[in-house]
């Protein structure tokens, strides 16, 4: 299985990094606005955020600590790199490309944590774009299409389970829906039918999260209009594959992430002298670095493995998207985890990045089925448990 970089894909890929290090190093989420009231104080037992995860408060507003985007990034990435275009069909304003190279922007992109909501509006175009190539959906895709690749309108998804449709009005709510509070439309899953939904016909409400590099919401329907996406009759395939691509997506994020905190960490252990050595030199520290290079690694095959099952080998998907994104989210958490006790104490700091990694693994790792949800799926799926 060839799971390396095409020659476009390399190319692809050196310009987002390139465009990255200029203007989304792993500090820009501490300088963007993370919340209404603006960048979060250091942590106290008061603190809005400790407050939020113990139940026992809210934020300024009412919602505790809020993830939001860098809006001025976000225009660049969709205005001069167009990466907001890149699975959409040229018809509609895109670029025409694949899922395979959405996966190179997310990968970059999750590498640095830059606090925007590419992975949820890119994956939505992707879908409605499918929908629309197998003969459903033509109206949404019509209507959203051209504004989600040109980057004007922001897509997410609200996949879980709890809202109903009847006479193309929708009825429940949706909670922990990623990129939420930035979305301008909604693709979500109404009992066996994935719909599309204008945000200013639904309520939303932004939730207090762990993660202040990417927002969450609660998405309320009541009486909802929306647009039919999937086919008539298709007994729920597209909904659930919008969820595996999230899946997919969430994996490769997850590997790139980890392969950053594993980088990171080796060159601090280069420069840092302790007892007249670097620690690095120490062969506890090696030993630990090793394992966590051979983890990084896994991780970052089966993401390939997973992003090639949802451009080629749709078949295999259903097992491969959440073996991959518990194995991958699973590594992540241990090199954020790694990466904060080889900085030993300047780790633990609010100034230093590693807790955005940190927070950012731990979330996902919750996202979309948690690790042990995912453990069960992948054994059923693949006819190992009953």
């Amino acid at each position: 299985m060839d799971v390396t970089d095409s020659p476009e894909q390399a190319e692809l890929r050196n310009v987002i990094r390139q465009f990255l290090a200029r203007h989304g190093s792993p500090t820009r989420p501490r300088a963007a606005p993370l919340s209404p009231a603006g960048p979060p104080a250091p942590y106290t037992p008061d603190s809005p955020a400790i407050k939020a995860l113990s139940g026992s408060s809210s934020g300024t507003d009412g919602t505790g600590d809020l993830g939001e985007y860098d809006e001025a990034a976000w225009k660049r990435l969709a205005g001069e790199l167009g990466l907001t275009a890149l699975a959409v069909p040229e018809r509609y304003g895109g670029m025409g490309a694949t899922l395979a190279e959405v996966a190179v922007a997310v990968e970059e992109i999750g590498r640095v944590l830059l606090p925007v909501p590419y992975l949820s509006s890119a994956l939505a175009a992707a879908v409605l774009a499918e929908a629309a190539a197998s003969g459903a959906g033509a109206g949404a895709a019509g209507e959203l299409l051209p504004g989600l690749a040109g980057g004007s309108l922001i897509g997410a998804f609200a996949l879980a389970p709890g809202v109903t449709s009847r006479g193309g009005r929708l009825s429940g709510t949706a909670r922990h829906v990623l990129d939420g509070p930035q979305a301008d439309v909604f693709v979500v899953r109404a009992d066996d039918a994935l719909v599309a939904v204008r945000t200013a016909d639904a309520t939303v409400t932004p939730a207090a999260t762990l993660d202040q590099t990417r927002g969450q919401a609660t998405v309320e329907f009541d009486g909802t209009p929306a647009l039919r996406v999937s086919p008539d009759g298709d007994g729920g395939t597209l909904a659930r594959r919008a969820e595996e691509l999230m899946r997919t997506a969430l994996a490769a994020e997850s590997a790139s992430a980890a392969g950053h905190c594993l980088s990171v960490t080796v060159e601090y252990l280069k420069t840092r002298v302790q007892f007249g050595r670097p620690v690095g030199s120490f062969q506890a520290l090696k030993h630990r670095c090793a394992d966590l290079a051979v983890e990084v690694e896994s991780a970052r095959m089966t993401a390939r493995a997973a992003v090639r099952a949802a451009t080629s080998s749709p078949d295999e998907l259903a097992v491969a998207a959440p073996l991959a994104k518990r194995y991958c989210a699973d590594v992540f958490f241990r090199s954020a985890a790694e990466m904060i006790q080889m900085h030993g104490g300047i780790g633990f700091t609010w100034e230093h990045e590693a807790h955005l990694y940190l927070k950012r693994a731990k979330s996902t790792q919750l996202l979309y089925g948690s690790p042990s949800e995912l453990r069960t799926l992948v054994g059923r799926r693949a006819g190992l448990l009953g």
